[in-house]
């Protein structure tokens, strides 16, 4: 790959990693420092919520984000979503200062419907910016960026929860929160004006249904026309759900059974990202532009015999982070196959309403895995949240197995 098509990338790549920088910021603000305005019993009920308004609009307006992706340019769909993200932090920066659980709410929920907006386009761009040849590539460097935002978000979140511990900072630290959600906005948006690739013609047809259950169903008949698309939806949405439900427990796990501090919990966050990021983008360059399906069973084998130690275990800190970060390494194994597989099958205009009926799928069951968090940790404990994720682990990798082409056609690495 010469350099001018790398240089390409990066006003995408820096886009991306600003925006999933910010998302995770807002988020483990609301995890680290609103649950503190609330009674210790609404703990749980607070990050579960959070979650579930994050994921809401992607169920509800995931095929409006598709049709946009179809019909209009995608890099100025990226660089309207970056600009509306600005405001959307004004508002949540609000919420901080009046210490209101339902402003910052709200501003979850604005974002998940930025982010849902402009997730079609951005992963669609990908292969207008590197050709057919650049998925493998653009799919796993991108995934990395986006685990490093996670990282460095859940991290200072973190850290600024901790410093609200010192009364004389306090004050300091809504500032700062509100300053650092609006710089990030801004900077992400300022990178989008660069994006410029030389998209395909946008497509004029008005067949798509707004409705979300009546696009599902389509989309899903359409998908059939393509062996093991629909397999490798489904896989990518339970890749989403053990993430959901593996963040969620983490922060309970880390407080309530370690007894961690909210920078010593996010600092494992983050290694879970980096983890994520490194099997993201490992599996990116062993592709080497091609596309390897057997790597999900491997990525699936490897998570399930972390999580499955977690549970039976119980490990202290140290061996709890080498494991959880060791099974994020794997689901990044698992997870970009999947990714290149829809890049390289789906043709054209086509791939936005894909990519919106997968973050329909995904956000569905994501939505699913909040109520599972919240029946299983309510009912028994964290380490029986590993045990459900290790249940589901094994199912979705014996049915890739099974049921993806080329998934069960080993080779040497």
């Amino acid at each position: 790959m010469n350099k001018s098509v790398k240089t390409s990338w990066l006003p995408l790549f820096i886009t991306n990693f600003l925006g999933v920088l910010n998302d995770n910021y807002l988020k483990y603000l609301v995890f680290f420092i609103s649950t503190t305005w609330m009674m210790k019993d609404q703990e749980s009920i607070v990050i579960m919520l959070a979650s579930a308004l994050f994921v809401l609009p992607y169920i509800a307006f995931s095929p409006i984000a598709g049709k946009l992706a179809r019909d209009h340019s995608k890099a100025k769909i990226i660089q309207r979503a970056k600009l509306y993200e600005i405001p959307i932090m004004a508002i949540a920066s609000v919420g901080f200062i009046l210490q209101s659980v339902t402003i910052t709410m709200f501003a979850i929920f604005l974002m998940g419907l930025q982010s849902c907006l402009f997730s079609p386009a951005k992963y669609g761009i990908i292969r207008d910016i590197g050709g057919k040849e650049g998925i493998p590539f653009g799919t796993g460097a991108m995934e990395m960026l986006t685990f490093m935002g996670v990282l460095i978000g859940t991290y200072i979140a973190g850290v600024t929860s901790d410093i609200s511990l010192i009364e004389s900072l306090s004050t300091y630290r809504t500032l700062i929160v509100c300053a650092a959600l609006i710089f990030f906005a801004l900077l992400g948006w300022l990178f989008s004006l660069k994006i410029a690739p030389k998209e395909t013609v946008p497509d004029d047809e008005d067949e798509t249904t707004l409705n979300p259950i009546l696009f599902l169903i389509r989309s899903y008949k359409w998908s059939k026309q393509i062996k093991g698309l629909n397999i490798v939806i489904i896989g990518l949405a339970t890749f989403w759900a053990i993430g959901s439900l593996l963040q969620m427990n983490i922060t309970v796990h880390c407080r309530n059974v370690l007894q961690l501090s909210d920078t010593a919990t996010s600092t494992i966050m983050a290694l879970v990202a980096v983890g994520i990021g490194a099997g993201c983008y490992m599996t990116g360059v062993i592709s080497n532009k091609k596309l390897k399906m057997y790597l999900v069973p491997i990525g699936g084998t490897g998570m399930l015999l972390c999580v499955s130690t977690i549970f039976i275990v119980n490990p202290s800190t140290i061996l709890f982070t080498v494991l959880i970060v060791l099974t994020a390494f794997f689901a990044g194994i698992f997870k970009i196959p999947l990714n290149s597989f829809i890049q390289d099958r789906v043709h054209g205009r086509k791939l936005g309403l894909i990519l919106a009926y997968n973050n329909l799928m995904l956000f569905t069951f994501i939505l699913l895995s909040a109520g599972i968090f919240g029946l299983v940790e309510t009912m028994a404990n964290s380490l029986m949240v590993f045990a459900a994720v290790a249940v589901i682990t094994l199912i979705i990798t014996i049915v890739a197995w099974l049921r993806i082409p080329g998934a069960n056609k080993l080779k040497a690495l």
